[in-house]
């Protein structure tokens, strides 16, 4: 599955985000994500960067957790709005 922008993902955890802007960075391609409810509002307090990793023909995601690479990462997301 490839994940766009306005889409909604769930993941193994059973958290729900919906896909707010990509951008791709020293190769690798991420996604800034807020969190959105069972009733499909959004968590407004519940914003994430994610890593797409691709095996094979499954896409995963991974949460950013370096606040560098957050900092970097924030920026870019940022200027493109």
């Amino acid at each position: 599955m490839q994940i766009k922008i306005n889409t909604i993902i769930t993941l193994e955890n059973q958290m729900r985000y919906v896909v707010l802007n990509e951008t791709e960075y020293m190769s690798h391609h991420y996604f800034l994500v807020m969190e959105i409810d069972q009733n499909k509002e959004v968590v407004p307090t519940n914003v994430a960067i994610l890593e797409s990793i691709y095996d094979g023909k499954e896409t995963y995601v991974e949460k950013i957790t370096d606040p560098e690479l957050m900092i970097t990462l924030t920026n870019i997301l940022k200027a493109q709005v």
